[in-house]
């Protein structure tokens, strides 16, 4: 007996397995324009207090016993600077496989994006004001009348699915540009993803709704550089797991709960 309480003692005061080695630098991006409900503020500096992504980064850190340094930067640069690990995570990106090339996202057996790791998952559609719905057409692959203006986000997931459609353009700085244009009428139509807007805001006036069908459906992960993935493969590991569990704790009540179980 004496010794089974020994062997005990020993098992509590050994230490455990190795804590996971935090990068020094981390540096991780988020977009300097304000997403509704998710990030607040517009510009270089985090608004008080500053939005929900913000909350999910640090207690995803704090969880792992990690520091990192927070900064905010245009559209444009997301990709670019992740991609050359200036900064090393750019947090909520959405998935295209013109970026995979450049960033590293959590990714299945096959190749595919690892979906179950993914932060959201939204419609990327066309919207336009609800007083010229009837006279604006898309079935899917043919927007009519021709030669309409339509907004986008230079730098965002639509740009290239927009261009290839060979439409006339209008490219903004931010979603929140875009559907500025959209509301004055200065563009026809804009490609969007829904989660820009917040239930409420649709229906603002002058109001705006999607055409159906949707024309991508979308997945949002927090992408790491090349050379971090290739440093500290087990840190981005656990902070892809980590953060996706956050991020769902974080639902609303009743919404589906999908596993962050990766293959």
């Amino acid at each position: 007996m004496r010794s089974t309480w020994l062997l005990l003692l020993l098992a509590l005061l050994s230490p455990g397995a190795p804590a996971i080695e935090c990068p020094q630098p981390l540096r991780i991006a988020f977009l300097d324009k304000a997403i509704p409900s998710k990030l607040e503020g517009d510009g270089t500096k985090f608004a008080s207090p500053p939005g929900r992504f913000v909350d999910w980064l640090d207690e995803t850190l704090r969880r792992m016993g990690c520091a990192a340094e927070r900064v905010r930067v245009p559209q444009r640069r997301l990709l670019v600077e992740t991609a050359n690990d200036m900064t090393q995570v750019t947090f909520y990106f959405a998935h295209t496989a013109e970026r995979a090339q450049q960033l590293v996202y959590p990714t299945r057996t096959d190749g595919q994006p690892e979906r179950q790791l993914a932060l959201a998952e939204t419609r990327l559609a066309l919207f336009v004001r609800a007083d010229r719905q009837s006279s604006i057409r898309w079935d899917g692959a043919q927007l009519l009348p021709p030669r309409l203006k339509v907004g986008i986000v230079g730098g965002g997931v639509e740009e290239p699915l927009a261009r290839a459609a060979g439409w006339d353009l209008d490219v903004a700085l931010s979603h929140a540009g875009s559907i500025a244009k959209l509301r004055l009428g200065r563009v026809d139509a804009a490609v969007l993803p829904q989660l820009s807007f917040s239930e409420q805001a649709l229906h603002e006036e002058p109001a705006l709704v999607a055409l159906e069908p949707p024309m991508h459906r979308i997945h949002f992960f927090a992408p790491v550089s090349r050379a971090l993935h290739a440093r500290h493969p087990q840190f981005v590991k656990l902070f892809w797991r980590t953060l996706c569990e956050v991020a769902r704790s974080d639902l609303p009540h009743g919404s589906p709960m999908p596993t962050c179980r990766a293959e």
